[in-house]
This record gives structure tokens, sequence and C-alpha cells, in this order.
């Protein structure tokens, strides 16, 4: 049996990983973000605070045990090609590292201070991320753990024998300045390398916890809840049509009032993860870099590979369903839950696409655009086709699912029935 050596680097990553911020720094953040809080409006209830601290490393993904000096000559192009700006970055690590959750309110004066409270830790933030930026402002910049955690989490439940038998023991990861949901895999003589987005984690942590913030507090609906959820999802459309700053992503107020849904948050976001990094597994291990190389040859059509991202989805699910079978104890449950999370991930996709084209056809002239989201298929064709691999074994469904689905349709809706002065107005002050 050959040794999968993922079991050990998840063990001796840490020695190479460094803190974002130190303790007193993090406690810092807490005091001063209370204390204008109390400034404003006295005191209030107090919020129970989860710490998510794969967000609080960083590391030279050079220096990982496994990347080949080719690998590391590539990655240092990348981000001399493409550099991460280090304020987003250390914004996005610090919003998806704090969780807070609330008691359940009493009165509307204790939401009000639920989300005046989210809004200053904003401020906070931002200030302490461009305090912290000087730090990282480095050719071979230090990157959030979250990816090379996220790929080892993957690559630990692979057989070892498969691993080495499709190549999959020469793959690297690493974090990219590119706004994509999915990563793109780079082919390498000796070995690809997987590049995500390194805003893709914050984003979902971020979209989890809106979904769940307007799951959770369905029965407070008022008159303002759509045009508050669509200027509330709107910077992120913007990121992925037209490379909004990150600063500017999650402004809007995502209060949880139950311990249990701050921690289904990081798990949504986790499993959303794992499965990109298995579809670009995917494309590995059924040789798609190399017939899309030779597709792209001059007088080629480059459309008839775009079935490899449905076989690449379908992959991923086979992947989910060996370590269901692996691990049966707690098997089922576990992998329902994965499988949630990866519909809510297209969820979230096919939203993202469909509101940016209608800000892009309604605003186009007014707001700079990309032409399209990507070159992927639709993500509604996608999942439709992921449902259709999974039904012969479990139909599901779950009311968070199903909540997603209504819900985000009835923020688009909203949106399309904006006029174009109302649409422009509430795609710009959001992000001002």
């Amino acid at each position: 049996m050959t040794e999968n050596p993922y079991k050990r680097w998840l063990g001796t990553d840490n020695d190479l990983c460094l803190p974002v911020i130190d303790q007193q720094r993090l406690n810092a953040i807490l005091g001063v973000t209370a204390a204008r809080v109390f400034h404003g409006l006295g005191q209030g209830p107090a919020p129970k605070v989860i710490l998510d601290l794969e967000h609080l490393q960083v590391a030279d993904y050079g220096t990982f045990e496994g990347v080949t000096d080719e690998q590391r000559q590539f990655i240092s192009k990348l981000h001399a090609a493409e550099p991460i700006r280090p304020e987003e970055m250390m914004f996005l690590a610090l919003r998806s590292l704090f969780q807070f959750t609330w008691p359940e309110p009493q009165s509307e004066d204790d939401i009000r201070f639920a989300a005046a409270d989210d809004f200053v830790l904003n401020q906070v933030l931002v200030d302490t991320a461009l305090n912290l930026a000087g730090q990282f402002r480095v050719p071979d910049a230090l990157l959030p753990y979250w990816g090379r955690l996220s790929f080892l989490r993957v690559m630990v439940e692979l057989p070892s024998d498969n691993v080495a038998r499709y190549g999959l023991d020469r793959m690297a990861c690493r974090l990219v300045k590119r706004a994509k949901f999915n990563a793109t895999t780079f082919v390498l003589e000796n070995g690809p390398v997987i590049g995500m987005n390194y805003a893709l984690g914050p984003i979902l942590k971020h979209l989890n916890r809106y979904l769940l913030h307007y799951f959770c507090t369905r029965e407070m609906a008022g008159p303002k809840r759509l045009s508050r959820a669509w200027e509330g999802i709107v910077p992120t459309v913007l990121h992925f049509w037209s490379d909004l700053v990150a600063t500017r992503l999650t402004r809007s107020s995502t209060i949880l009032y139950d311990e249990v849904l701050g921690i289904m948050a990081h798990r949504l976001t986790t499993e959303q993860l794992d499965f990109v990094v298995m579809h670009e597994l995917g494309h590995v291990t059924l040789d798609h870099p190399r017939r899309l190389k030779a597709e792209s040859a001059p007088g080629r059509d480059v459309t008839t590979i775009r079935h490899d991202e449905f076989a690449a989805d379908a992959f991923a699910l086979g992947l989910m369903d060996d370590a269901r079978i692996n691990h049966v104890t707690a098997a089922l449950h576990d992998y329902q839950r994965g499988l949630g999370a990866t519909y809510l991930l297209f969820a979230y996709m096919d939203f993202i696409q469909r509101a940016g084209e209608l800000v892009r056809e309604r605003l186009g002239g007014k707001i700079q655009m990309r032409a399209q989201m990507d070159t992927h298929p639709r993500a509604s064709a996608r999942l439709e086709r992921l449902e259709l691999t999974n039904l012969g074994e479990h139909l599901y469904t779950s009311p968070l699912e199903r909540y997603a689905r209504d819900f985000l349709l009835s923020v688009l809706d909203y949106a399309a029935g904006l006029d174009d002065e109302s649409l422009l107005n509430s795609v710009v002050a959001p992000v001002s």
C-alpha cells in the first residue's frame, strides 16, 4: 500500500503557518467594537463569539512539502502577474474568523443592537486590515491556510494507490486572484496546480450566513425584507461580474440567533470548498486538461469540451459517495449534509449568474460589467445534472435547500421589478 502523505501533512503544516493576528489584537477588536456600540446605543444583549481558526492562519504555499520547484516558480509567477491585495485578504480573513451568535431578540431594540454591532465590527475590521496589510506586501505573499486545508481534507480520504495511479500525488494547491466560483487547474510538466479564488472561502461563508440569517428570521419579516436582501447580496454579484473590492462585500448585516446556525455556516462552507477541490481532481483524473489543449488547436470547437464540466461534477459526487461508504457509522447523515451544501453552492452560482445578467442588460451602459461570468455551463444545468445523477440513490431535499430556492428567486424577482433608476440606486448604494 502506497503511503498517503496527506495525513502527515495535516499534522505538520501547522509548523509552517503564522497567525494573521495575535490574541491581544483579537481582544482589542472585540473591545473596540463593544465600546463603540455601547457609546451609541447603551447596554444590549451579549453575543457568543465563535472563532473559525482556519482563517486565522497564513502560510507561504511554496514551502509546503510535496510542492515541486516547477510549481513553486509557477506560483511565484502567478502572484507577480496578479498580485493579491493584502488589505482585501486580511479583511476577508478577519471577517470569516469572527462569528457572533445572538440570543433570540425580545424586542426591535435587540434587533437594532445586533445589527449595529455587526456594522461596527465591519468598520473595525476594515481599519485593522489596512493596518496589517503592510506586513504582507512582499513578493511571495503569505496566503490564508484554508485553501491548503481543503485540499488536504479531500486528498486524505482518497485511496493511496489511486492517488499515485492517476498522478494526483503530484498536485499542489494555491490561492489566486481570480473572481471565479470554480477553481482553475493549471497543467505543468511536473504536476498540476489547483488555483482557487482567494476570496472564495470567505465569500461562501458570507453567503451561507446570509442565507441562514434570512432563514432564521422568517418570522421577523418586514416590508423592506426583499430590498435589504437584494442590497445585501448585490456586492457579491459585482465581485464576480466586475471585480468589486473585497472590503465592500460583506457590509450588510447577517445576524444569526442560534449557535447551531453559526456552526452550520462553517460546515456548509467547508463542504462547498471540498466539492470545488473534488471537481478539479475530476478534471485531472479524467485527463480533461490534455483534451482541452487538443481541442483548443486552431480550427477546433472548444464548446465540445464543456461536457467535461458535467463529468467533473459527477466525479466529485462519486468521491462524496465513496466517503459515505468508507465511513458507515455517521455516513448517510454526513453525505446528505454534504450534498445539501453542494446544492446550495450551485443555487448561489445560479443566482449570481442570473443577477449579473440582469444588471448587465439593464445597466450595462452605466456600470462596467464582464460579458459573462465564466465559460462553464450554466449552474442550473449543472445542478439539474447532479440531481439526476444522484436520483437513483438518495432523493435529497431539506427545508433550508427548499427555502434557498424560493427565497433567491423572490430576491431576483424583486430586483427585476425595479425601474432602471431604482435598480441603479440599489446597486450603487450598498457599495458606495
